[in-house]
């Protein structure tokens, strides 16, 4: 039931993210919506510092803790979220700021303030979200995420019935939404001074875990999306909106992914403590089996469905995309089994593992992508993540192949 849950969650989340892209690339310039892709993917890279500092350290530390240990563990690493968030947001916020006013595109101020406040506001709202999922609460996550959605659509119709839809304001709306997510919802409790786990214990377990954590993903980070800056510096603005239209198309396949991690990853946990080897094996084995089938089946139907969305959504400036839909779709199909076996080793705590894979994936990406994509240009770009994709599934699942039969199923 959770799994179904979490499922239907993502592909709400996913309908919503194409959507508001989609509204975007009919209204605003090619190059306006590809400054908003690169912004976009810089609050990706903000939410990763939480999610590799506090709560995928979290997620593998619940499943070996009693419940009020456990729940004693989530109010202080809430705590701890809480101020770490305000410091990135803060530093994020001037980043953005500073380098609109470097590059001239107007508003530094207005854009900084509201890729501040989105920032911050989609940090406690992800916690939110990790802390159900850890709890087995996933329909209360929906309920949030329905909140989230409905109130993200609503700012943006107002914003587009004023005539007000730029950059900055669709950054405050989403910062707005975040807001009205969480309404209905606690913050988790302060646990009491004499609490087990303490404060200070807490912080150091996650961490002991984050500082592996932190490295491999801000590596993992630049694999995934420095593609949209290198293909900005040799081909400009207008390729990289080229670029992430055609991926978004595809996002739904990442999205359901990550609904398969979020509910996965604590029951990988349960089975190592339960030492089921035949268990867990069938629950990878599932795994990547049906998000191939899954992937598959959704490029195809996308496939024979681009003529009407190029005619009808898309409009003639993203003609060239097309091209782009099943080059994205086998790195997405490579994504899907390598980020599956990634879950699995960070579930057996071999984060140190996870860190090598992503130095040489990253190593690989910046050699590949100044070789390619000057010489195929947008497609360059697609060819050279696949290439790491591949790469890197292979070193995954090798790894947790060979590691200690004590810890794994395989």
């Amino acid at each position: 039931m959770s799994a179904a849950t979490s499922i239907l969650d993502q592909a709400w989340l996913s309908m919503l993210n194409l959507t508001l892209g989609l509204i975007l690339i009919r209204l605003a310039s090619k190059d306006d919506y590809g400054i908003y892709t690169q912004l976009y993917v810089a609050g990706i890279f903000a939410a990763g510092i939480g999610e590799a500092l506090i709560t995928s350290p979290l997620t593998t530390l619940a499943s070996t803790y009693p419940e009020d240990q456990r729940r004693a563990m989530v109010g202080h690493l809430d705590r701890f979220q809480g101020r770490l968030s305000t410091i990135v947001a803060l530093l994020f916020g001037l980043g953005c700021a500073a380098v609109t006013n470097w590059a001239q595109m107007g508003q530094p101020l207005w854009l900084g303030l509201g890729f501040a406040f989105y920032v911050k506001t989609n940090a406690i709202r992800e916690y939110r979200r990790s802390s159900l999922f850890i709890e087995g609460e996933a329909q209360r996550v929906l309920w949030i995420d329905l909140r989230y959605g409905i109130a993200a659509l609503a700012c943006t119709g107002l914003l587009i019935w004023m005539e007000w839809l730029h950059i900055p304001a669709v950054f405050g709306m989403l910062g707005v939404a975040n807001l009205v997510a969480l309404l209905g919802t606690h913050a988790h409790p302060v646990p009491a001074t004499d609490a087990v786990p303490d404060y200070r214990y807490a912080v150091r377990e996650a961490w002991k875990r984050g500082r592996l954590g932190l490295p491999g993903s801000i590596l993992a980070w630049i694999i995934n999306y420095s593609y949209l800056y290198l293909t900005a510096a040799w081909l400009g603005a207008a390729a990289t909106a080229d670029l992430n239209a055609s991926r978004l198309l595809l996002m739904p396949i990442s999205l359901t992914v990550l609904a398969w991690s979020r509910v996965a990853r604590p029951l990988i946990g349960r089975r190592l403590i339960e030492r089921d080897r035949r268990g867990l094996r069938r629950l990878l084995v599932v795994s990547v089996v049906g998000m191939e089938v899954l992937t598959l089946a959704y490029i195809g139907v996308l496939w024979l469905a681009f003529p009407l969305l190029q005619q009808h959504v898309l409009g003639a400036n993203y003609a060239s995309a097309q091209h782009l839909v099943l080059g994205w779709g086998f790195y997405f199909a490579v994504n899907a089994a390598r980020w599956i076996g990634t879950a699995a080793l960070l579930a057996v705590d071999r984060y140190g593992s996870t860190l090598a894979v992503t130095a040489v994936s990253l190593t690989l990406v910046l050699i590949s992508m100044n070789i390619l994509i000057p010489r195929y240009g947008t497609a360059g770009a697609v060819m050279s993540l696949t290439l790491v994709e591949t790469v890197g599934l292979i070193l995954v699942w090798f790894i947790y192949w060979r590691s200690p039969r004590k810890i794994t199923a395989l």
